[in-house]
């Protein structure tokens, strides 16, 4: 029979706590517990705003700066739940292998709720379109290094507009309804000046704009008459616009949670509810976005998205027939000019291309509101150094150090 001493039976039963602890933990946080001193990148998001789903197509287009060349890594995925992707960063030359072992993302339901994790520094990266987050950020814990990076040239901020759904099938109520929007408001107010009017999907500063675009602006009296002479009329006297009895009703999409979005969406709903249009404001998950928008089960979104200023990209997403085509659009003209684009020269090519951009201009598929400058970056200097340098900026997180 094994005599244990006293000291030993100390021991044992400090394991077997230590033992039933470690049990505990892995069952009440499983992802928590497996952070301890584990050299890692967490990375903040919303769920409004990226879909769990799709983080590797982020990290490929370096809006997560993982490795300089993602060709020396992999990623091998060990963990994910509905709030929680970890991956293990596997180095394939071990001569440039990183201090940095883990890649995690957090998500959260609000950029407020974000915004209170990298205040007690449980976020070590995130990224944020809005200045009133970063603000208050920076006045709360003077540890996070906060700066700005460029968006891509051609990313616009939209309203994708069903052109399948009845009442918006008429491209005069579109119209109407950029023309109902305060885009000077929205500017001063919301993004603070720190973007361009959008008039198409590419910016004027673009090469290849078709110069002959005019600028939509504001004009609600104009809108209204548009709609009437539709024979959209407040038949009821209750504020809103019927036809045939129906009433005009937007239902009106946006990223769940992101604060900029939520402002901007908020502020629309009151210029189309002063024009008679009944807007409910409908906040979704990035995923249920993306499955709408992919179905075409929508009135209107709120979105952002990026078009390259190549005949390839219209015809992927403005021809009639394109299965792309996720606005529903459908004109004969942009047909016409999209089928006899092969066939120009090159250097009547460009003149057709400007033809294809005007009629879009005009049809108001999508109502274009603007191109937003830059976004903000947050950094956990309290736990990292070495994340950027004076020449390039930010560095890629393989090459970021621990403190």
């Amino acid at each position: 029979m094994i005599v244990f001493k006293k000291y030993d039976l100390n021991l044992l039963s400090l394991a077997v706590f230590g033992a039933v602890f470690i049990l505990t933990m892995l069952a009440i946080s499983p992802s928590l517990f497996c952070q301890i001193d584990r050299r890692e990148i967490i990375v903040g998001e919303v769920l409004g705003k990226i879909d769990p789903d799709n983080l590797i197509a982020f990290v490929e287009q370096k809006y997560y700066p993982v490795a300089d060349n993602t060709n020396d890594i992999y990623l091998e995925l060990r963990e994910k739940t509905s709030d929680y992707v970890s991956y293990r960063i596997r180095y394939i030359n071990p001569q440039k292998r990183g201090e940095v072992e883990w890649l995690s993302f957090r998500f959260f339901e609000s950029e407020r709720s974000l915004a209170a994790a990298i205040i007690t520094d449980q976020i070590d990266f995130a990224v944020t379109e809005s200045l009133e987050i970063a603000e208050e950020v920076d006045k709360s814990n003077d540890s996070v290094y906060i700066r700005h990076r460029l968006k891509p040239a051609n990313y616009v901020k939209m309203l994708a507009i069903n052109n399948k759904r009845t009442v918006l099938q008429n491209a005069s109520v579109r119209k109407a309804l950029a023309l109902a929007i305060d885009r000077k408001y929205i500017l001063r107010e919301i993004l603070k000046n720190n973007a361009f009017y959008a008039d198409s999907p590419l910016p004027k500063e673009s090469e290849f704009h078709a110069s002959e675009i005019r600028d939509y602006k504001y004009n609600p009296r104009e809108a209204l008459t548009l709609l009437q002479s539709l024979n959209f009329l407040d038949e009821n006297t209750d504020g809103i616009l019927d036809k045939n009895g129906v009433p005009f009703k937007i239902y009106l999409i946006y990223e769940k949670g992101v604060l900029n979005e939520e402002q901007i969406a908020r502020r629309i709903k009151i210029d189309w509810n002063k024009i008679g249009v009944d807007v409910t404001t409908l906040p979704l998950p990035k995923s249920e976005i993306t499955h709408r928008l992919n179905h075409r089960d929508y009135d209107a979104i709120l979105m952002s998205f990026e078009f390259d200023p190549t005949y390839e990209c219209f015809e992927k997403y403005f021809r009639s027939t394109s299965p792309h085509n996720f606005l529903g659009y459908r004109s004969h003209i942009t047909d016409m000019y999209l089928n006899i684009y092969p066939k120009q020269t090159v250097q009547s090519k460009q003149t057709v291309f400007n033809a294809i951009q005007n009629q879009i201009s005009k049809d108001f598929p999508a109502i274009f509101l603007f191109f937003p400058w830059f976004e903000r970056y947050f950094v956990n200097t309290s736990k990292f150094e070495n994340y950027r340098s004076k020449t390039i900026g930010l560095l890629p997180f393989t090459e970021w150090e621990f403190r």
